[in-house]
């Protein structure tokens, strides 16, 4: 049987990642992403993305 092993530490700090608190803002990867695909401004619509960062 699987062991489920938590840790108290990480799960407390979580929250307080730049990327918990800023959104996409604090994702180090986000600048590098955006520039990928083409511009979907007008093509796009979001439909329950999480916290709604996508959504903008």
């Amino acid at each position: 049987m699987a062991q489920i092993i938590y840790d108290a530490t990480f799960f407390a700090k979580y929250p307080a990642l730049d990327r918990s608190v800023k959104g996409l803002d604090g994702a180090p990867e986000w600048p590098r992403l955006r520039e990928l695909p083409p511009s979907l401004s007008g093509n796009v619509i979001g439909l329950g993305c999480g916290f709604g960062w996508l959504a903008r």
